[in-house]
């Protein structure tokens, strides 16, 4: 990580411009998207703030959400999510939690990273000093979610439907998806992202993928996909699918080799593909231009 002084710099370098003037922007650091553009995971040294006294009732998503901070490998306002967090699998990790809750106590924490407006702020610039959050759901874009392991408690084994959860119609979601916008800035060091505040997050949907999958940076696997609509016309076309190693959705993927059209019936959740923001940036250079916003879904679950 960069010294303060150096940190600073970025953001008169982006504050003249009307990327940053607007609503909804962060700016991270170019060398942490080319990390983690290829990768389903970030492994974070975490600090619990805030955590849910309970999970959230199975009819509302069954997630544990955890404030807190991880300075050094995200440094973004952020939460992390233990999905299914009432099952007994997950027991360990959530007493764990509650355990390190509010003793400043840095943790290893692994889970899918999330990047996505859903709970934006005005304007948060990566790896300027985090506040302590006030609450279990500060503004941010930042999420590990859902989590894969806390501490030694292996939560993989959550990545499974909801008993009780109705997931957003996939036909509704990606028509919203599809019509999100992006503007982007950037800097040699620095990226700015702007964008609308976004909706939808688990979604199910069918989809048939549209190549064999690619082995990711941390040994997940990243596959295009076509979104089947109810009346099997696609809603969206050529959509990066992320699979988390270990995993029921990744075990599926694997060990049932599949590839070009095959067809799978899963639960997603949206993120921004920084690996399209990469290339979009190495294209346009320190441009500042809307475009389309180029999404990918963690695939959370696997139905039958």
């Amino acid at each position: 990580m960069e010294s303060s002084k150096k940190l600073i710099l970025i953001v008169p370098l982006l504050a003249g411009s009307s990327l940053y003037a607007q609503n909804n922007t962060v700016v991270l650091k170019r060398a942490f998207v080319e990390k983690y553009k290829d990768r389903a995971t970030i492994d974070a040294t975490f600090i619990v703030d805030h955590a849910h006294k309970n999970p959230n009732a199975p009819s509302k998503d069954g997630d544990m959400h955890v404030a807190g901070r991880a300075q050094t490998e995200i440094g973004l306002p952020m939460v992390a999510e233990v999905m299914n967090a009432a099952q007994k699998g997950q027991t360990a990790a959530v007493t764990e939690i509650h355990k390190v809750e509010g003793t400043n106590t840095a943790v290893p924490v692994t889970g899918a990273w999330r990047f996505w407006f859903e709970h934006p702020a005005k304007k948060q610039v990566q790896f300027e000093q985090v506040p302590v959050p006030e609450n279990t759901n500060p503004d941010h874009s930042f999420e590990i979610h859902p989590i894969a392991k806390f501490d030694k408690n292996g939560v993989e084994g959550s990545f499974q439907n909801v008993p009780g959860f109705t997931p957003y119609d996939g036909d509704k979601a990606f028509s919203c998806y599809e019509t999100l916008k992006v503007t982007v800035s950037a800097t040699s060091s620095a990226v700015a992202i702007s964008a609308a505040k976004a909706k939808y997050n688990y979604t199910q949907f069918r989809m048939t993928l549209a190549g064999t999958p690619k082995k990711l940076d941390d040994g997940g696997f990243a596959v295009l996909a076509d979104v089947d609509g109810a009346d099997d016309e696609a809603v969206a076309s050529n959509i990066r699918m992320i699979f988390v190693p270990g995993t029921a959705p990744f075990q599926e993927l694997v060990s049932k080799k599949l590839g070009d059209g095959d067809e799978m019936h899963v639960i997603g959740i949206p993120r921004i593909n920084l690996n399209a923001i990469s290339s979009f940036v190495a294209a346009s250079g320190s441009k500042t231009v809307t475009r389309r916003l180029q999404y990918e879904m963690i695939v959370v679950a696997v139905l039958k």
